[in-house]
């Protein structure tokens, strides 16, 4: 095909490449989570017999889990806190959740929902730079697993939990 050039195959999408020059757009105030952090749960909960499944995650969805993968890993995943938790699940529930990325060159936190929509959700410092770095070591890792679990507080149970999984971007 005239014009085309296999090197710009992984422009844009989930994870992005160096020339992705997209800009994620704030969050409403009124969606916003007050407080994020990195978490991880034993992938052993999201197979048969564990802990997690549709009736525990409120609003939400789980990707299914490939059973070659060592049930005694993590999947990485990020926990949003805000006491509007049930707007916020309601709000991605109606959205089609893509992935959720540390984009550690810019130092932020962006969630990618839809075809091509990006949304900030934090800026990061340099400890939180250093968790996101573990984090997308920890999803690429499991093949792009990963979850978002949106609460009121420590003690809730998720509003809404989704279990994602990142598609590679050279497919």
């Amino acid at each position: 095909m005239d014009g085309y050039r296999p090197t710009m195959g992984g422009v844009g999408g989930i994870g992005g490449t160096f020339l992705d020059i997209r800009t994620a757009v704030k969050l409403p105030d009124a969606l916003r989570g007050e407080k994020y952090a990195f978490v991880g749960l034993p992938l052993a909960e999201f197979m048969e017999g564990g802990g997690i499944d549709a009736s525990n995650i409120g609003v939400g969805r789980l990707a299914p889990v490939d059973n070659t993968l060592p049930a005694d890993s993590f999947v990485q995943g990020v926990v949003i806190l805000t006491p509007r938790a049930k707007a916020l699940a309601s709000w991605l529930a109606g959205t089609e959740v893509a992935g959720l990325k540390a984009d550690l060159r810019k130092r932020e936190l962006v969630m990618e929902t839809d075809i091509d929509n990006q949304y900030l959700m934090a800026k990061l410092n340099d400890e939180q730079r250093r968790e996101a770095a573990v984090y997308e070591e920890g999803k690429d890792a499991l093949g792009g697993l990963h979850f978002i679990s949106v609460q009121k507080d420590e003690d809730d149970d998720p509003a809404g939990f989704w279990l994602l999984r990142e598609i590679p971007v050279n497919l």
